[in-house]
């Protein structure tokens, strides 16, 4: 009887011993304001909605003239409404244009 009772003791004491959570995932290093981002890894979704962001197609489209030597939107407002960009925000990033002449004109006197 003692023998059993041993046995069944070991028994549980390694079963016990050898049941552990494999399937815990760390969490993903969450960056910090300004950190760079290009090494996260990116899942479909993520790509999805970096590609359809309004926004950011707008400021891809901001570019220099060199022989002007300022800021010009790269983009009709006919060309922003056909990918769906409204109205409102393509004002808004002809305004970031003007505030970004403003500065560069300042900083070039």
């Amino acid at each position: 009887m003692k023998t059993r009772y041993t046995i069944f003791a070991l028994s549980m004491l390694l079963g016990v011993l050898s049941c552990n959570e494999d399937t815990v995932q760390p969490h993903p290093k969450v960056p910090t304001f300004g950190e760079n981002t290009g090494d996260l890894p990116l899942d479909s979704n993520d790509i999805y909605y970096s590609q359809t962001d309004k926004n950011r197609m707008l400021n891809s489209m901001i570019r220099y003239d060199y022989t002007q030597k300022k800021y010009i939107l790269d983009l009709s407002e006919q060309d922003a409404s056909s990918i769906g960009i409204t109205t409102q925000m393509y004002k808004d990033a002809i305004k970031r244009v003007e505030e970004m002449n403003k500065v560069n004109i300042e900083r070039l006197q």
